[in-house]
């Protein structure tokens, strides 16, 4: 796998499995009853989407300050559906939440990770898609 793809892939499983670790509580979690939920699978996902994504934006040759905004746009989109979907299964579950209760926890916990890890996210894709743009016009 050539090192551009790699590295946006490690950065979003890393990004994503912090993100979703820092925003949703861990209390009474049985990692083995939800394999799919779990933030290393969800990251992977967002992962594979976003490789996707660069591969149709270096076909249109879309300028890299637009690419990284779109991607942490979607990114933080995703991020925050999993969060929805981890406290759900995580907390509401054990509960009567209703889905207006859920968005009510999920959103102010989510604020705070979604901008710092969408920010870091952004500029590390920036730098990592900058440079490859420097060395291919060499």
């Amino acid at each position: 796998m050539p090192r551009k793809p790699l590295l946006i892939f490690l950065l979003t499983l890393f990004l994503t499995v912090l993100q979703i670790q820092w925003a949703s509580p861990a209390d009474g979690y049985d990692a083995e009853a939800l394999n799919i939920l779990s933030p290393e699978a969800l990251g992977a996902w967002a992962g594979m989407l976003l490789l996707f994504l660069q591969v149709v934006f270096a076909r249109r040759a879309m300028p890299v300050a637009r690419q990284a905004a779109i991607c942490t746009g979607l990114l933080a989109v995703y991020w925050l559906l999993a969060n929805y979907v981890t406290f759900d299964a995580r907390v509401a579950s054990w509960s009567t939440y209703s889905a207006l209760e859920i968005w009510t926890h999920v959103l102010p916990a989510s604020i705070i990770s979604i901008a710092i890890c969408g920010s870091a996210w952004c500029g590390a894709t920036w730098l990592i898609l900058r440079q490859a743009g420097v060395k291919k016009n060499r």
